[in-house]
């Protein structure tokens, strides 16, 4: 069970990884954007981003295929670990050998990738409401905004790395609030522990309190009620009283 446990553990490490290292991309391509030469970065980023992300595919490809062995998780049916890391390997691949074909499409990437961002926001969204969280309100409105945004910017054909203000604050602003979803989830879970926490410690004092703890109230002497019986009058009974119902 510790095992499973662990495994669950990592994969959640792991996420959370890849969801800082994508945010912080965002951030630093629209930061250099604003402060670099504008020319310059874009042809940095249409030469290196794609053999980066290739790069980045292969490495979590790898990784998938080395847990689902060292983890036993063939032991599973249900579970696609290794079936994830040759995907991963094949997209990375592709990414490698053909750059030049897909730098063409990096925009269309950009918007993809930010719409994946947007539905882990939506994500955590719901599960901050299913713990009832009022936090949750933050990561559906980040969610929605990034979602109708990447989309617009699909529709429209919109070049990110041309050196233009608009799509250059969107890079930083899709890359920030996706950061500052995660630590609204964080603290939303650190919240619901602490207040699970409190209250099962207050279960565990009243039922310690009932096996093995002794209440003093116990031992007090209860008050002791004395009355003196009321004499009704007796009324002697008369042979008219005999018959009344």
């Amino acid at each position: 069970m510790a095992q499973v446990n662990d495994s669950k553990t990592k994969d959640s490490k792991a996420g959370i990884f890849a969801h800082i290292l994508i945010s912080l991309i965002y951030i630093a391509a629209g930061v250099s954007m604003l402060l670099l030469d504008a020319d310059f970065i874009s042809q940095l980023v249409y030469s290196f981003l794609i053999l980066a992300l290739g790069i980045l595919f292969i490495c979590f490809g790898v990784y998938h295929m080395i847990k689902y062995f060292f983890n036993q998780e063939y032991t599973k049916v249900s579970n696609y670990g290794f079936t994830t890391g040759v995907l991963l390997l094949i997209i990375g691949s592709l990414f490698i050998f053909q750059a030049n074909e897909i730098s063409t499409y990096i925009d269309t990437i950009v918007c993809l990738i930010s719409i994946v961002l947007g539905a882990v926001m939506l994500q955590q969204s719901f599960a901050l409401f299913h713990i009832r969280r009022p936090s949750w309100f933050i990561g559906l409105i980040f969610g929605i905004a990034t979602i109708g945004t990447s989309i617009y910017g699909y529709l429209m054909n919109i070049h990110f790395f041309y050196g233009e203000m608009i799509p250059t604050v969107y890079l930083i602003s899709v890359g920030g609030v996706s950061i500052l979803s995660l630590i609204v989830m964080a603290f939303g879970l650190r919240n619901h522990k602490k207040s699970i926490e409190r209250a099962y410690g207050n279960v565990s004092g009243n039922d310690n309190l009932s096996a093995g703890g002794v209440d003093d109230s116990i031992f007090e002497e209860e008050p002791v009620f004395t009355s003196t019986p009321e004499q009704t009058p007796v009324t002697p009974a008369t042979p008219d009283s005999l018959f009344e119902e």
